[in-house]
């Protein structure tokens, strides 16, 4: 008698592939940071606080996850560039609370964009999600 197997397909929402997509933005996250980082240290007129880089990192995480999970059924290209306009959207808005001049908030709206999308579109490319 032959033993059939059932495969069970895991939902989107199983902890494995939620753990992973943790995982991955926290990477993406740690990434873009470090070179965000480097780009404020470039000049005095870039600085920010320190802390900034730090809750970047966590809350970016926290709400990068929350991003991806709405635009996970987009191809790469669309998943990386909605991806990266909120998050490069929600880091102007924190710089504009702290009270950043707006040629500050857009130069790096327009900078943040450019290399989380980078970041992302080359992460999202290696993990093939």
């Amino acid at each position: 008698m032959k033993t059939k197997l059932i495969h069970k397909k895991e939902s989107f929402f199983g902890s494995k592939k939620m753990s992973l997509i943790l995982i991955f933005v926290l990477e993406v996250m740690l990434v873009f940071t470090f070179l965000d980082f480097f780009l404020h240290s470039l000049s005095s007129a870039y600085a920010v606080p320190s802390r900034y880089f730090g809750n970047e990192v966590i809350f970016g995480t926290i709400f990068g996850f929350f991003i991806y999970i709405l635009v996970k059924n987009k191809k790469i290209f669309q998943k990386s560039l909605i991806f990266s306009a909120i998050m490069a959207a929600a880091i102007q808005l924190i710089y504009l609370s702290i009270g950043y001049p707006l040629s500050f908030i857009l130069t790096f709206f327009v900078i943040n964009f450019i290399i989380m999308f980078v970041v992302s579109y080359l992460g999202l490319k290696i993990a093939k999600m």
